[in-house]
């Protein structure tokens, strides 16, 4: 279980733990577009955004006909397939960069999940979901974590959990739930760790990779059946997760998960539908067939299905509960553009058994 130095890591010693060869200079990951990257650094003149203009004018149409024509990448080459290897098999360099850069401040709080994840809230904040809620305060350390996860708190195990973004506002919101995140990145974890929120009493959150077992990436990241008793879970949240895995380990992640949660145990998933914009802006070098993409940082972007998803869920043991494509604009504040969104959103049930 988790000692008392895995759970009040500071970041610095975390981020010596997390490399084998301590004082080592960190040198971030490669990408097949780093020439064409750094030629553009050096170029003042912005290129034109010929991808999102299209993608934009065919969204704002309607005209399905021209945004599934840009999705088959007619005449485009994939990327090379050593490079889709590494993107996939070591996707954590790649992750760990990403916080490296980015730090705490890229992504903002989910308060949204009040209204979106309802099951999991109380009655008073579904009454009013936009209401102020206060910040966690510091609480008792947290050593067992089995005998947590057993008391008589609804355990909510976040998934991707990255630096708390969903983890925490759904904490604040509901005291009588007890948290467990996990995230691929190492980096990402010791950010969370290093918040004060964090030492609230009620959250947990350590490295993992849940594609994998017992054969985990480093020696700091632990398999997800190690650290929660089987059937310990009462809902678990995917939030832009599945997309960033190869849809080859879907099914072996999604096993996984099932083996924790309680029977009736829900997945709550939130993730990126197929003819998002997103999917439509991607240039040349990024397309690595189907619905697969890599960003110029060499993270993994997969655009999914509702048909695909619920096969997958289904052959592995779970009850599809609901399933709703939500079509929505975001506005460019400083440019006033109009971009339409398109987002999954997913709910399944662990079959009562």
């Amino acid at each position: 279980m988790a000692s008392t130095e895995e759970l009040q890591w500071p970041l610095a010693a975390y981020r010596r733990r997390q490399h084998e060869g301590v004082g080592a200079k960190w040198r971030a990951p490669r990408t097949h577009l780093h020439a064409e990257m750094v030629k553009k650094r050096r170029d003042p003149t912005r290129s034109p955004k010929r991808e999102l203009e299209e993608a934009l004018r065919a969204l704002q149409a309607g005209d399905l006909q021209a945004v599934e024509q840009l999705m088959q990448r007619e005449h485009e080459t994939p990327v090379p397939e050593d490079w889709q290897r590494r993107y996939c098999d070591g996707a954590r360099a790649y992750w760990d960069q990403f916080y490296r850069e980015r730090t705490v401040n890229f992504f903002k709080d989910r308060h949204y999940l009040r209204e979106e994840f309802a099951e999991l809230m109380p009655a008073h904040v579904l009454a009013d979901p936009k209401r102020w809620v206060d910040e966690l305060e510091s609480g008792p350390e947290v050593i067992d974590l089995k005998k947590a996860a057993l008391e008589t708190k609804t355990v909510l195990l976040e998934l991707g959990c990255a630096v708390g973004n969903g983890l925490i506002p759904m904490l604040r919101a509901n005291p009588d739930l007890f948290g467990v995140g996990c995230d691929l990145s190492a980096e990402a974890v010791g950010l969370l760790r290093s918040k004060d929120e964090y030492r609230c009493g009620r959250c947990f959150a350590f490295p993992s990779d849940i594609t994998k077992g017992a054969d985990q990436p480093t020696a700091e990241h632990r398999a997800l059946e190690e650290q929660l008793p089987a059937g310990s879970v009462d809902f678990a949240t995917l939030l832009f997760v599945l997309s960033a895995i190869d849809p080859e380990q879907h099914s072996q992640t999604l096993q996984r998960i099932l083996s924790v949660l309680k029977p009736g145990g829900m997945v709550m998933v939130r993730d990126y539908g197929r003819g998002d914009l997103a999917q439509l802006r991607f240039g040349a070098g990024h397309w690595m067939g189907g619905d697969r993409y890599v960003r110029g940082d060499g993270t993994l972007a997969v655009f999914l299905t509702d048909s695909g998803l619920r096969e997958t869920f289904e052959a592995v043991g779970f009850v599809s509960l609901s399933c709703e494509y939500k079509r929505n604009e975001v506005v460019n504040r400083g440019t006033g553009v109009v971009m339409p969104r398109g987002i999954y959103g997913f709910l399944w049930r662990r079959a009562r058994y």
